[in-house]
């Protein structure tokens, strides 16, 4: 499978409810040893978005981007409603799209990945 086969996907729970669309893949480099030089990409999860209004411009991936106070927050709430789906979670790929093996309550918010630190 490619990339693209996921991008744009729409994504449902294990009910069949609506969850969104593939916006972007989380890749995690510990795959095999390739060529003794590096190691494969695997996907980790999939961010999904309930609408794509735009591209997602980074300003998800919590509070250590910074940028424009505007854009940041505009961009927080139009992508307020993004998920992070990791891949344990899907159950199966098919031509209707990507179908979840957990309820919508299960998956978590994309901000929950990135945790302020507190010193």
């Amino acid at each position: 499978m490619r990339l693209s086969d996921l991008l744009a996907r729409p994504v449902r729970d294990s009910s069949g409810q609506a969850v969104g669309q593939v916006a972007d893949v989380r890749l995690v480099q510990d795959g095999p040893l390739l060529r003794q030089v590096h190691h494969a990409f695997r996907v980790a999860g999939l961010i999904v978005v309930t609408r794509h209004t735009g591209r997602l411009f980074g300003y998800e991936r919590g509070p250590a981007i910074k940028g424009p106070w505007l854009v940041r927050i505009l961009l927080k709430v139009l992508h307020r409603n993004t998920r992070y789906v990791p891949w344990e979670h899907v159950d199966r790929i098919d031509e209707a799209g990507i179908l979840l093996r957990v309820p919508l309550r299960e998956v978590p918010s994309v901000r929950d990945l990135y945790q302020e630190s507190n010193p």
